[in-house]
């Protein structure tokens, strides 16, 4: 045999034996280099634009979108001088720019102001692009960082929405100007020795006036990683890779940082660690998970409370913050995304309905409490809206609970918790539109009606059966389907077509349930029914004997002793009741 131009195969790899080699070599080059650049999918979670809510969601997003739509949150109210802010330039802007661009996509709602105000953002930023006057170039202001970190999320989170070009210009000047300069200047001079941080502050957070090692600090201990989450997705957005070698010098050192000895807040902590299981999605470096399920480990079991919010900083449960409270919870939900683990799972919905579900006020907004279980078995108010920061970052946590309902990967679809919707999900096979019916967590039933469907083949639906969900059953058209039980998740793979119809079931019980947190009181339990912690309201503390039970009454009341009324926290009955009127008691013996 001879090819084209005469010579035989062998002959031609005598003559040219070298280039041969060299084009097996970069055939074996690309061959490698691509199975290096492919990334194992995710599931991935519903687009805003396909999903559109009903019932107790939709009416929290609303109201807090309403919230963010007042006058303190309009474009001339909006910008505060460094002592309006308590030296936190930009850190208000930058959070309701997040809030109001997330809450807008959740509720279908345009926002009245948003656009004016981050139009305005260049008058308000120094001459570099930024907010807070331009710091001398042996110093670093922690807070400073930390707040423009929420611009950087807010305009990030504004471009990915609406691909506005001069956002995406404010973004790479900030990375140019603020951003890059910093490199270096983490990992050598930041201070991680305990013996070098002072700890006290309040509910704001204080910069404190005296360098330390070329940092100007804050009683807010860690928040320069704050700063490193709006690092590192402008580095998403921007793909610009000079900020690699910054995220990771940041990155080593957080995690040289022993932060329950430092007393680290525990926002900066939470807000770190979804830092880095973003940037894990970006470069899948797979060493991060451990370090971040580490980290999660330690808050939940030194950090969080017993109705699931936080101790504000490790050692120090003086009060509890949403924002880490919803921290946590995107942080929980993502580390299934990544490991698998339903316990997350299970972790997310108890701090959606007893950590975020009992800080949302009657007003939309966000406030703070006491931390339940860490010298009292009551839950009481401290702040009654932390309008500053909580009140907006309320507006990510709910938009992305309703985003969090679904996610898909492949033929593959992931129901992960239940609230009444409408919504369109894109699978590898074509688009399946659906509803849902729900009266969870009070009521362990689901009601699903496909509404069309594209599909030519199976489907496999993964619903997720929490450990508190007993004897689930699922219906497929009045009969009862085959599934199995796997890894936490009910799996039924059929068909679907128009008009199909499942309903799932399953028992929820009043439990006793033991303290989680190392720290927390001896000897008591919550009361749980499902996912949803139970209280009473008193100032006195109850003790139980040991034949009280709590019980469910015929018309749905949770009832102690067939006698006291009991009341889940995820209630917007006692949304309304003033902070010296609150007082719940949660934790028994």
């Amino acid at each position: 045999m001879k090819n084209l131009i005469g010579l035989t195969l062998p002959k031609f790899y005598r003559l040219n034996k070298t280039l041969v080699k060299l084009l097996i070599a970069g055939l074996v080059f690309i061959q490698c280099t691509h199975k290096i650049e492919s990334k194992p999918s995710l599931p991935e979670p519903v687009q805003f634009a396909n999903i559109e809510m009903q019932g107790d969601l939709s009416n929290r997003i609303a109201n807090n979108f309403k919230r963010l739509e007042e006058e303190k949150y309009q474009p001339s109210h909006i910008f505060l001088t460094n002592e309006q802010s308590n030296w936190w330039p930009g850190d208000g802007e930058g959070r309701t720019v997040l809030g109001l661009t997330l809450d807008a996509q959740a509720s279908k709602k345009t926002p009245q102001y948003l656009d004016q105000i981050i139009a305005l953002f260049p008058e308000h930023m120094n001459r570099k692009g930024y907010f807070e006057d331009i710091p001398p170039d042996s110093i670093l202001d922690e807070q400073q960082l930390s707040s423009n970190g929420w611009v950087l999320r807010g305009l990030c989170e504004y471009y990915l929405w609406k691909h506005d070009n001069k956002v995406l210009a404010m973004i790479n000047q900030m990375v140019d100007s603020l951003i890059l300069p910093t490199r270096g200047r983490h990992l050598a001079k930041y201070p991680i020795d305990p013996k070098r941080r002072s700890h006290d502050g309040g509910y704001s957070g204080s910069r404190y006036a005296n360098p330390v090692n070329q940092w100007v600090l804050s009683s807010d201990i860690g928040c320069d990683f704050i700063f490193l989450d709006g690092v590192i997705q402008a580095y998403l957005v921007t793909k610009n890779e000079k900020l690699k070698p910054l995220i990771e010098e940041m990155i080593q050192l957080f995690l040289k940082i022993d932060l329950f000895e430092i007393k680290a807040q525990t926002h900066a902590t939470l807000t770190a660690l979804r830092a880095l299981s973003r940037y894990y999605e970006i470069s899948r470096q797979g060493n991060l998970i451990p370090e971040i399920e580490k980290r999660y480990k330690l808050y939940r079991e030194q950090g969080m409370t017993e109705n699931f919010e936080n101790y504000n900083w490790f050692q120090r449960p003086q009060w509890t913050e949403p924002c880490a409270i919803i921290d946590s919870y995107l942080l929980a939900v993502n580390l299934w995304r990544y490991t698998g683990k339903p316990s997350y799972l299970e972790d997310a919905q108890l701090i959606y309905y007893n950590g975020m579900g009992a800080t949302q006020r009657f007003n939309g907004g966000f406030g703070c409490n006491s931390c339940s279980g860490a010298d009292s078995p009551f839950l009481q108010r401290k702040v009654q809206e932390a309008h500053w920061c909580c009140t907006m970052r309320g507006g990510e946590g709910l938009s992305r609970a309703a985003q969090y309902l679904y996610f898909t990967e492949g033929d593959t679809v992931y129901m992960n918790s239940f609230e009444s919707n409408t919504a369109l999900l894109e699978l590898a096979s074509g688009k399946l539109a659906l509803t849902e019916q729900t009266g969870y967590p009070f009521k362990g039933e689901m009601n699903w009606e496909i509404k069309s469907s594209q599909l030519k083949s199976l489907v496999t639906f993964k619903i997720f059966i929490p450990g508190w969900a007993e004897k689930p059953s699922l219906q497929l058209n009045g009969k009862l389907a085959e599934t199995s039980l796997k890894n936490g998740f009910l799996i039924l793979k059929y068909q679907p077509f128009q008009g199909d119809k499942f309903q799932l079931h399953f028992d929820q019980e009043v439990k006793q349930y033991p303290t989680q947190n190392q720290h927390s009181v001896k000897g008591y339990y919550t009361l749980r029914y499902g996912p949803l912690i139970l209280g009473l309201d008193t100032k006195e503390e109850l003790k139980l004997g040991k034949d009280e039970r709590a019980t469910i009454s015929a018309n749905g009341r949770f009832l102690l002793n067939n006698q006291k009324v009991l009341t889940p926290l995820f209630s917007q009955d006692s949304a309304s009741n003033t902070i010296s009127s609150y007082s719940k008691q949660i934790l028994f013996k």
